[in-house]
């Protein structure tokens, strides 16, 4: 076989491994050089074969392609093998892999327990060894990609989360001088956030927890507050210690006492669950707290494989739309801003994407969106011929740019179904307009943008999922000033609103626009804050993900 040939100097590595002993503990391997015709295989026959054995499953990202010309790019060279060695960081490549659940990924998928069967084969044949290099490569590098990009599409898992931000970092590794590098540099590749890495850590800890002790539940009764005596204190506050909200003390208490101590760290725990901070355990707050540390493990994974699907470094400058907090925060020259939001229903989700924000218009014109029109106007004009004339509206006779104004009071909307409007609405700028005295654009196939509102009664709810999709600011004037802060701009948009006219405003500085969804997120405590899953995305990533966060102690 002519690869066979150009190989032989590879295979000459083949080796015939000293005994291994079944604890898998780290032994010197003695390497003796085949002759060509105990040659059956070479790493290049195994390349293809191997990558054949281990295709891509739907949903997640096997990538192969990229194994297949690393090895090319190296003339079909071992990785792992080296002057007549087997090279000692396969072993903590192995164990890396083996703690992959601690990012929330299942070890199951870096083929750990057959790269251990292959090193303690006592005299492995030269194909088991190409094959061992193989495989090991393809768990390097889907480890590599899954650890730097996330393991699973977002859209297959959901369609309107659009926010995928893949790189190619993870590549880069396998292009390294040798495999102790390209196994050093496998931490490297994880997201580089704060939060990320907090979020890490409380995994590991209900992890390490829940495989040393049993959940703590508290019984369903009457509600308690303090003053209140009995077992089911004791219950709440060992529940409350377990789940970190009471710092471990010798201070000698009365277990059974709800006492201003307790009180204090229910409120904790209630501030950090966004349920009503009143320090008593009434239903709601009891049914968080027996949430088991196994459904809030998954909750943290799906949320670590989130922050994956983001650039692995964030620009300074930015605008983060926080779905699940109803808020807008404003990362601008050095300084956070935020603010209160209103978001879409949860039958109009705003959808998670990545835009760029490159203009504004003040006393804008709303132009009805279709889904609008048919589901909320159509029934109004159906009521009232003259809602339209009520509420500043203007009515064309198609999308088309010279189409006809019409008179909305002379069309028979009763004979109108949903399927059969085609006229195009638009309200006019005065107090009144759905969007406000300001619009922000970040040009998206969404349609999606942020305004002002007349209703500031929404902001004064805790809940607020009330829009059509896009997202309503509270305080617009302040994002308009911060946005355009001492620019020519600036001047020209205090201009337009004394005038009352429409204008198109480009920003000086284009902004990134973040519109993003977390169920978990460190607080500024360092505390977990388990959010309101509104728009019911995790039962979404548990489909997809559908595996145990505990590691090893499953059987996964």
């Amino acid at each position: 076989m002519t690869s066979a040939k150009q190989l032989l100097s590879l295979l000459c590595v083949s080796l015939l491994l000293s005994a291994c002993s079944s604890s898998g503990s780290k032994k010197q391997f003695v390497v003796v050089p085949p002759s060509e015709s105990q040659i059956e295989s070479s790493v290049k026959d195994q390349v293809s074969l191997t990558l054949n054995a281990f295709t891509p499953v739907a949903g997640q990202a096997l990538p192969n392609q990229s194994v297949l010309e690393a090895y090319e790019n190296r003339g079909y060279d071992p990785i792992w093998i080296k002057d007549k060695k087997i090279n000692m960081s396969i072993y903590k490549l192995v164990d890396i892999l083996e703690q992959s659940y601690t990012h929330g990924l299942n070890p199951i998928h870096y083929h750990t327990g057959i790269i251990k069967e292959y090193l303690a084969l006592k005299q492995p044949t030269p194909q088991q060894l190409a094959e061992m290099d193989v495989i090991s490569t393809i768990a390097l590098t889907s480890y590599a990609h899954d650890l730097s990009n996330g393991r699973y599409e977002p859209q297959l898992i959901d369609p309107n989360w659009q926010l995928d931000a893949p790189n190619n970092n993870w590549k880069d590794l396998l292009y390294l001088d040798s495999a102790t590098d390209m196994v050093n540099s496998l931490p490297l590749l994880a997201p580089r956030s704060p939060q990320y890495q907090i979020l890490q850590k409380w995994l590991v800890y209900y992890q390490d927890l829940a495989a040393k002790e049993k959940d703590i539940f508290v019984n369903a009764g009457v509600p308690l507050s303090a003053g209140d005596e009995g077992p089911r204190v004791a219950q709440l506050r060992a529940r409350l210690v377990q789940l970190g909200d009471i710092r471990f003390s010798t201070r000698k208490v009365n277990e059974e006492q709800f006492d201003t101590r307790l009180k204090e760290a229910l409120i904790r725990f209630q501030q950090r669950h966004h349920l009503t901070a009143d320090g008593a355990a009434g239903s709601k707050t009891i049914e968080m707290l027996n949430i088991p540390l196994e459904a809030r493990a998954k909750q943290i994974a799906y949320n670590l494989e989130r922050w994956r699907w983001l650039p692995s470094e964030l620009e300074a400058n930015r605008i983060w739309v926080d779905l699940t907090n109803y808020t807008v925060d404003m990362h601008l020259n050095g300084e956070l801003t935020s603010m209160k939001a209103v978001i879409g229903k949860p039958d109009r989700k705003t959808p998670v994407f990545k835009g760029l924000m490159t203009y504004m218009v003040t006393n804008p014109t709303w132009r009805v969106p279709h889904r609008i029109a048919r589901e909320n106007l159509l029934p109004k004009l159906q009521a009232d011929p003259n809602y339209l004339v009520k509420h500043g509206y203007k009515v064309y006779s198609s999308w088309s740019i010279g189409a006809k104004e019409l008179d909305s009071t002379k069309i028979n909307w009763k004979s109108i179904s949903e399927d059969k409007l085609a006229f195009r609405f638009e309200q006019e700028p005065d107090e009144g307009n759905a969007l406000g005295q300001y619009k922000f654009m970040f040009p998206n196939k969404n349609e999606i943008y942020l305004h002002d509102t007349p209703a500031k009664h929404l902001f004064r709810e805790e809940d607020r999922a009330f829009s059509s999709g896009c997202v309503r600011l509270e305080n617009p004037t302040e994002f308009a000033k911060e946005i355009t802060k001492g620019s020519k701009q600036f001047n020209d948009m205090n201009k337009s609103l004394k005038t009352g006219s429409n204008t198109v405003i480009t920003l000086p500085t284009y902004i990134p626009v973040y519109l993003v969804y977390f169920t978990v997120v460190p607080n500024a405590n360092g505390m977990l804050e388990f959010r309101n899953d509104i728009y019911e995305r995790d039962a979404l990533m548990e489909e997809a993900m559908g595996y145990s966060a505990f590691g090893p102690r499953d059987s996964i």
